[in-house]
């Protein structure tokens, strides 16, 4: 518990009555002095009653780098108490300071309030990919007249998870990944689906008879066909220093990738993950990116490889090698051939595993 410069002035203006008092007489003493130590003491007795709150956030849901969304911070008694909007028995006059990372901005993070009474909002924009933890929350609380403050540091802290940023591919370079996928459609004639109408181009084969015999029209048998969809492959990688580039690179492929109906499978240094049109397999994708670091990934066998590096992020097609930043741009490609490139001395690879 300190004096705020407020509670400053008012112990100086009561010693300067002292001593005018021990001049002048007990009368200036009694006028002055008495009302400013009824003050203190009864700023003490509320500040001293004052408890130290906790924190509850409802904080943006996880994004992108660059996007973000509103955060609504409120004090409760304890977290079990009730919901985020339950205020505190004894709301007091104090100052909030949110405290943020790295990774994230955010806007009028202090504000002088009643805590307890509504939430504080400010905006938060995620800044680099990420796991970012927003907390604690300094609360400074102060008495009615702001002569003492006492100052806590709040239990509760929250987590927010920043994906990396998406770029958009080229019309070029969409068609040049689609290429890269196949799929097969096997006909199951034993599996029978349903009935419709004749349509032009229908085999006379598939003509139901007897039901065109009771309809007096057309009606043939439609077959179940089984698709056989082959994933695209992706292997990405990244030195130390590229993996924001190699995350960026590889969310932005496989994004377009799946977009067009076509799943991955992606080979990272921690592992690997498969996605496809289905919104639960993207987010465990785009989190597996939000966090991954450098290391090496076996590329041999991959349709994609991705490869980051500090100054440059490398994307190979096939035979083909290119750059991220290419990718992006609408304009022709501009390919070196994988024959062409020149493989780095084993010592300047920082991890990166070569193909043959």
């Amino acid at each position: 518990m300190r004096l705020t410069r407020r509670g400053k002035t008012v112990v100086a203006v009561c010693v300067f009555a002292v001593l005018s008092g021990l001049v002048y007489g007990p009368r200036s003493l009694n006028a002055v002095v008495v009302p400013g130590v009824v003050a203190l003491v009864a700023a003490y007795v509320q500040v001293s009653r004052t408890r130290e709150p906790e924190t509850v956030r409802e904080t943006p849901r996880d994004d992108h780098v660059g996007r973000g969304g509103e955060v609504a911070l409120s004090f409760v008694d304890e977290r079990s108490a009730g919901p985020a909007d339950e205020p505190l028995d004894r709301p007091f006059v104090g100052r909030v300071t949110e405290t943020v990372p790295d990774g994230v901005s955010a806007t009028d993070t202090t504000a002088e309030t009643v805590v307890g009474s509504e939430p504080i909002r400010y905006e938060l924009t995620y800044e680099a990919r990420g796991e970012h933890s927003l907390g604690p929350a300094t609360v400074a609380a102060r008495d009615v007249l702001g002569l003492l403050e006492r100052e806590f540091s709040c239990v509760g802290t929250d987590t927010v998870l920043a994906y990396p940023r998406l770029h958009a591919i080229a019309p070029w370079a969409r068609r040049d990944l689609r290429a890269l996928h196949e799929t097969g459609v096997h006909e199951e004639r034993s599996e029978f689906d349903r009935l419709r109408e004749y349509t032009d181009g229908d085999s006379l084969r598939d003509v139901h008879w007897k039901t065109t015999a009771k309809r007096d029209e057309l009606v043939v048998k439609e077959f179940a066909a089984e698709a056989e969809t082959e994933a695209v492959t992706v292997a990405a990688g990244a030195a130390v220093g590229g993996e924001d580039g190699m995350a960026e690179a590889t969310a932005s492929i496989t994004a377009a990738l799946i977009d067009d109906g076509v799943p991955v499978e992606v080979t990272l240094p921690d592992g690997t993950v498969t996605a496809g049109p289905e919104r639960g397999s993207r987010l465990r994708l785009l989190e597996r990116l939000a966090l991954v670091g450098a290391g090496r990934v076996r590329t041999e066998d991959a349709d994609i490889t991705v490869y980051g590096e500090p100054q440059e992020t490398t994307v190979s097609l096939g035979e083909t090698d290119t750059t991220f930043d290419s990718l992006t741009a609408d304009r022709p490609p501009v390919y070196r051939t994988a024959a062409d490139h020149t493989a780095p001395e084993p010592d300047q690879t920082d991890g990166r595993e070569v193909a043959a």
